[in-house]
Parts: C-alpha cells; structure tokens; sequence
C-alpha cells in the first residue's frame, strides 16, 4: 500500500512536497468513508485513502508530481543495470533557481508491505547518488523503526539484517551513479526485493508510455480468460462494440450491422487504431491496467486521466476503486485531470483532493482540500472554480492577443 511520496527539486517543485495516501480524521458525511478508506497493517493499522484526484490548472505541475513519481520507480529498479559507468542519471531539478541546479535532488516512499512500513529515498544529481537510506518497522505495538542502510557518498551504514550490503560496499560493487537497493535487489535480498517487486505491481501511465499500455494490453488480450474481462469492460462503457479480438493486422472490434428495418443483418469487423474514436482506444488501453491493479490489489497512477474520456466514465471508474464492493482488495487508483465534475463531496473526501500551484517564480506546490475549511454543504466545483482553493489559472484578456 503506498502511505506516502516526497520529492523535492525535481521538475517545477523546488521545495520539498509530501503527497499522502493516509486518511486524516475528518469526518465528511456524504463521502462516506467506510467505503473511500480501508485499514491496512497489523496490531497498529493505518487508514488509507483508495482513490485520489488531483487538479490544477496548466503548467502547475500535475503531471510532474507523476513524472517524479515514475522517475523514482525507473531509477530504483534499473540503477544497476540500466545506467552503465560514467553515464549521467536522467533526474531534472528544479532550473529557475541558481541555488537548486547545483543541489541533488531529493525521493523518499513510504510504503506498506504486508504488515511492514518500508521508508526509502535518495538523493541524487545526474553525476552521482549523494544520499540513500531503507527503513523498516514492523506492525506490532511498541515496534521501532530500524535502519537497514544509511548511505553518504561512498561512506555506508549497514545493519546486520541487510548482510548482502557489507559484501557488495565491501567489494566495490555499487557504482556512483546507482542504488545500493536496486543492486542489491539483483542478488535478491529480501527487503529489496519485497521493494521492488511493490513498485513493479504499481503501474504508472504518463503521457509518454501510452506505446507501452498499449502493448501492455495486446499481451493481455493473448490470455482468453484476460480477453473476455477486457471486452466485458468495454461493453460496461457503451462504446457500441460487440466483441474485441486480436488478428495478424492488430485489434479489431466487431459491431452490429442493421437492414433498412432495424434488424441484426451482419456483423461488421474495423481495426481499433484505425476506425474507433480516440476514447475508445484510450478507454480499451486502460481496461487491463484498470482490471489488474482491482483484481490484485494493486496500484494504478495516471496523468491525465481525464483527457479524451466522459465525465460519467470517469466518475465510474473513480467509483470502482472508490467504494469496498467495487474494490476488494484495496487497490489504490492516483489520477491527475481537470474534469472539475469529479470536485465532488458525494464521490471524494477533501483529503481524497490534491491541489497544484505555480507561484510567480515557477516553483510548485501540492496541497489537499483538507488544510481548508470547507462548510458541510460547500460545492468543491463552483468553489475551486471562483478561486478559492487556489490551482486554477490566471487567465488575462485573451483579446489583446489579437490586436
């Protein structure tokens, strides 16, 4: 279960932002939360939110929160494999200031696997890892939080539980420009790996892996039994598609043909890419994610979840991961939109509501609608829109541009 993610320097956001998955103790009637939160852990349990939403206007660093996000889970599982020797690391800090291009920047999760809290971060700048750290703390009363590796340059802090460690500093294994974590991973030590093998069953979707879901998904539609699932998903969407199948040339979907009287004449077959709207395509790419993260407690993120899809399809995909009949196995569904129809009291809590802002100098800031005092009866929509949440644009006469 993801609790919690921090990053800093990276992107637009130059100061440290925390965004959290861990319900506060406000009480919103409508939202009911025996259904939007569920207990996680042993002995001392956390409540966690099953779905978030976050808004904001363009540029404001929405989908930069999911970059640092996917940023994080790339470098921790390909550090040692993927970056060879002297190769600069892929992370962009923050470059409006003179300050923070010369500093590294800054990613720690906090996580929760089975019974057990994990926290990991590092520091890192494109030349080399300056900092990285792993704690554990068991779910049992009175359980403190261990130190299983503190790292400062080539300088390491090793416990005995994390024995692996001693043998790979030891022989110089790690490089300056990987984890110790994602190496150690490689000889699969045990709280590594349970680390990582989280953050491969946590799907991320950016604007740019829209190639790799849409893989994802023909190699899910090779499984009959995964196929049906999908093809029931988007028959839930009234996309008009009888049955979806997958050919030599690609994906096809099948649609009734009708005579001139109304009747079922033939069944007609297009090619998905080629004859069905954007949305459908978009809506069928994200069937198997979707239905994998419920179906297996997962996690699923995704920037801009809202582009080329109905609000109502929206709400009802918010609603599955939203609600404990829909979602049994605690799935955790994070998105980014500007759909405001989802601003609703009646769907999220105010800590289910993450904001984003730029200020004048470029930098960003996260926040959620719980640090405001909102009355029991307040629209989110029509408030967010006249304001007073801030994260909504600045728009000037858009005239002048003519003249």
């Amino acid at each position: 279960m993801l609790l919690e993610f921090s990053f800093a320097n990276f992107l637009s956001f130059k100061e440290k932002v925390t965004f959290s998955m861990v319900a506060t103790s406000l009480k919103d009637k409508k939202a009911e939360s025996a259904d939007t939160t569920f207990s996680a852990g042993g002995e001392m349990p956390v409540v966690l939110s099953r779905a978030c939403a976050v808004f904001g206007a363009n540029a404001s660093g929405k989908s930069n929160l999911i970059k640092a996000m996917s940023f994080f889970k790339w470098f921790t599982m390909n550090s040692s494999k993927e970056v060879q020797a002297g190769e600069k690391i892929p992370v962009n800090s923050f470059a409006l200031s003179t300050s923070s291009v010369a500093e590294p920047s800054l990613f720690e999760i906090v996580i929760m696997i089975g019974e057990d809290t994990y926290r990991y971060g590092f520091e890192a700048s494109a030349e080399k890892v300056h900092r990285e750290w792993l704690y554990v703390k068991a779910g049992k009363k009175r359980s403190k939080e261990v130190e299983l590796f503190y790292r400062e340059e080539n300088k390491y802090e090793l416990h005995p539980r994390f024995s692996i460690g001693k043998e790979l500093t030891g022989k110089n294994m790690v490089r300056d420009n990987a984890l110790l974590l994602s190496l150690a991973g490689q000889f699969n030590e045990p709280h590594s790996g349970a680390v990582m093998k989280w953050l491969a069953d946590t799907t991320i979707i950016t604007g740019d892996s829209e190639n790799e879901v849409w893989a994802m998904a023909l190699k899910a539609m090779e499984n009959p039994v995964t196929r049906k699932k999908m093809v029931d998903f988007s028959r839930y969407a009234d996309l008009g598609i009888d049955d979806i199948t997958l050919s030599d040339s690609g994906v096809l979907t099948s649609h009734t043909q009708y005579d001139d009287e109304g009747k079922e004449a033939s069944i007609v077959t297009f090619s998905m890419t080629d004859s069905e709207s954007e949305g459908t395509v978009k809506y069928f790419s994200l069937a198997y994610p979707i239905l994998d993260a419920l179906e297996n407690g997962k996690r699923l993120i995704v920037d801009e979840f809202g582009a080329k899809l109905h609000t109502l399809l929206l709400e009802r995909i918010v609603s599955l991961f939203n609600t404990k009949s829909g979602n049994s196995r605690n799935a955790q569904l994070l998105v980014t939109l500007h759909d405001t129809n989802l601003l609703s009291s009646n769907l999220l809590r105010r800590d289910q509501i993450w904001f984003t802002q730029k200020n004048g100098r470029g930098e960003s800031s996260l926040y959620p609608l719980s640090d405001y005092r909102v009355r029991s009866d307040a629209s989110y929509e029509k408030d967010y829109l006249l304001g007073k949440y801030g994260a909504t644009p600045i728009i000037d006469d858009l005239s002048k541009a003519l003249k």
